[in-house]
């Protein structure tokens, strides 16, 4: 294996392990809920506030650490981030469990984990040709739903074991700082060498190589240039919302219906075939990943235009299917995560990559990404509200109107491509 594969194989692998651990202080507040209302009595609609307000926080942060992350490099930027939510973590952990100190300190935590990801794009940009980046960003889009999973099955283990929500705080930061620490000393250097003078003559065609380094002041000009640009927009605010849904509200869903139904795994349980929705985005994220790299940068829109549609049928299905056990209702939601989540993460990696190209991947992904999340800031209050007053079936029903709208504008995003050839 040649110095710079090997190196690719470093990078790869601590780029999953470093952005799959950023769910350790995620996913653990999602798989609190259950907890914390059977503890304090609070209710979905106030829950969702929390979800929702925090969620804002990380539009906020996607915005202001993305452009950062262009400025200060990648792995830094992914350093810091990993700082700020592990403090703010443990506080939680520490805290009186109140709503207020809740809501303070989720707000605090999704501020420093939006910096993440784009610092994740960065060194992709700089590390990958764009004829790779479908693959390598199916792979590593793998990593929040690795992440995901893998909290859920702690979280649920933990619970079985006896322990109380508390405890999620206080885990859960400490194997993130461990991760901060492999991250950056795992997370070295430059490509050792360039992939082939072809290659490298088509980028400095493609882009000016000294780019990087540009103020936002030039970079967003040039970005608001691009249709792409807002189309990907659009559709990050839709597909934001229904994700961010279905991880918010899926441990809370599967424990009401194991307990209207008798199952008797608990809540235990239910966090643990919570996972089985991330286990089948890593399928979908890797095949999708894959094979629109076959249509090449630029032209994925007919892959997520086909996502979309079989997502419609799966969500009608999970509002109105008449399911009446835990174990139908989490294989239910598996099946929308995985044509879900392999659209979603495409459009937060190469489709990125292919409107920003290395000019400005942090930029791009921190824009795409904030204004995808101003739409799931709308999700925990939307979603849970209308849970609480009209049921899961009308909650569901919602999320099926947004796919039904990305997937429309995924069309027209097809449409305008084919006319513009």
């Amino acid at each position: 294996m040649s110095s710079r594969r090997s190196a690719e194989v470093v990078v790869i692998a601590t780029l999953l392990v470093g952005y799959a651990s950023f769910y350790l202080c995620r996913a653990n507040l999602d798989a609190a809920q259950p907890l914390l209302i059977a503890a304090f009595g609070y209710d979905k609609q106030q829950l969702g506030k929390i979800a929702s307000i925090s969620v804002a926080s990380y539009a906020v942060g996607k915005i202001v650490l993305g452009a950062l992350g262009d400025r200060i490099g990648g792995k830094r930027i992914m350093l810091l981030s990993i700082l700020g939510s592990v403090t703010a973590t443990f506080f939680i952990g520490a805290s009186s469990g109140s709503l207020r100190a809740l809501l303070l300190l989720a707000v605090a935590n999704r501020f420093f984990q939006a910096g993440g990801w784009g610092g994740l794009i960065h060194c992709v940009s700089r590390w990958f040709p764009a004829e790779r980046h479908g693959t390598v960003m199916g792979a590593l889009s793998t990593s929040y739903e690795v992440g995901n999973m893998v909290t859920l099955l702690l979280c649920g283990a933990m619970v079985r074991l006896g322990a109380g929500w508390r405890v999620f705080f206080l885990v859960n930061p400490a194997l993130f700082a461990l991760v901060g620490l492999f991250v950056a000393l795992a997370l070295r250097g430059e490509p050792p060498e360039a992939p082939t003078e072809k290659q490298t003559q088509q980028e400095e065609k493609k882009e000016p190589q000294k780019q990087p380094r540009e103020p936002l002041s030039v970079t967003l000009p040039w970005l608001a240039k691009k249709p792409s640009f807002w189309i990907a927009i659009v559709l990050s605010m839709l597909l934001t919302f229904v994700r961010t849904g279905f991880n918010t509200w899926t441990p809370t869903f599967l424990v009401e219906v194991g307990k209207r139904t008798g199952d008797q795994a608990g809540t235990a349980g239910a966090l643990m075939k919570s996972a089985l929705l991330p286990a089948a985005g890593i399928i979908g994220a890797l095949v999708v990943g894959r094979v629109s790299d076959r249509f090449g940068p630029g032209k994925r829109a007919p892959v997520m235009v086909a996502s979309l549609v079989v997502l419609c049928g799966a969500v009608l299905f999970l509002a109105h299917g008449g399911l009446s056990s835990v174990w139908s209702a989490a294989i239910s939601v598996a099946g929308c995560g995985l044509f879900l989540l392999g659209p979603y993460s495409l459009l937060g990696g190469a489709i990125t990559l292919d409107v920003a190209g290395k000019r400005a991947a942090s930029t791009a992904a921190g824009i795409i990404d904030g204004v995808g999340y101003v739409g799931a800031s709308m999700s925990g209050v939307v979603i849970g509200g209308v849970a609480q007053k009209h049921g899961w079936t009308a909650a569901f029903d919602v999320i099926a109107v947004a796919v039904v709208t990305a997937t429309l504008a995924s069309a027209a995003w097809l449409w305008m491509g084919r006319r513009a050839a």
